[in-house]
This record gives C-alpha cells, structure tokens and sequence, in this order.
C-alpha cells in the first residue's frame, strides 16, 4: 500500500510530541484507555491532523492539561509508559501518512488491537507497522477524490 503523504522530520516531531502527551497521562495516573479515547476524538487532535499553526504554539504541557481537564473520572487500567508512547506516535503517524482523521484512525484501529499487537509493532519501522495495520485490519487506502465528492458533490 503506498500512502497519502511520505513520512519525515515534521511528522516524526509532531508524533514525538504526541506520544509524549500519551506518557503524561501515565504519570498522572489517568486511565490510559480513557485517554487515548479523549484526545483521538478532541479539537486539539483535529487540529494537530490540519497541522495547525495554532497547535504548533502549544506545548505538550498545554495540549495534555487541555485533554486532562475533558476526563470526568481518572480511575482505570494504566498501560506502560512504552506501550502509550507506542500508541500515540503509531496514531499521529497513521493519520498523516494516511490522510484519514485521528477520529477516523481511531475507529478504524482499535487500541485493543495495538496493545495486542504491541511486541510485533513497534519492532518495525513505523511506515511498516502502519502498513501492516492496515493490511491486516482490511483499512482501505483512504480516497482524496472521493472526500472532495463527499465535500464538494460531484465536480469535473
């Protein structure tokens, strides 16, 4: 499967950052399903997948407090600081390299199906373990002229 977009330095920062936001809901012991969940379908995620100026002026810090502030209840099963590391990096990149939304990406991979597939993942190149991903779990390759059909109606 080739992908929408070549992976590179911007995206390997802005999927550094993200994963580092994921390690800081274990140190503040904030359940790691609950929070995963959060920031994949919140604002700050939507506009980390536009690649937003505005979000480029936030800090890690910030973006995570934002997030934090969402979650009602904190109470639930912590995932090792490698393991949500893992995931936010693997779902920022999927997203880019994919062009599908970070909501999208995470309804379409399930953390279920990263957490279990952990050990095997996150030994590949991220590009690779995106790739298998998608190929095990039957994603298809995400369709820019039908997203402007679906936006815009039917266009020549």
């Amino acid at each position: 499967m080739n992908f929408l977009r070549k992976f590179d330095k911007v995206i390997s920062n802005l999927a550094h950052s993200q994963a580092m936001i994921f390690e800081r809901s274990v140190e503040n012991g904030i359940s790691s399903k609950m929070f995963i969940k959060c920031f994949m379908l919140s604002n700050e995620a939507r506009k980390l997948d536009e690649l937003s100026l505005e979000m480029a002026g936030l800090s890690e810090i910030e973006i995570f407090e934002s997030i934090k502030k969402k979650i009602k209840t904190k109470r639930g099963h912590l995932l090792s600081y490698p393991i949500m590391h893992f995931i936010g990096y693997f779902y920022r990149s999927a997203v880019y390299l994919s062009g599908y939304s970070s909501k999208q990406i995470y309804e379409k991979i399930p953390v279920d199906f990263l957490i279990r597939n952990y050990e095997i993942l996150h030994s590949f190149a991220i590009e690779e373990a995106v790739r298998e991903s998608f190929e095990v779990l039957k994603i298809e390759k995400y369709d820019l002229y039908k997203r402007f059909k679906e936006i815009y109606g039917h266009f020549e």
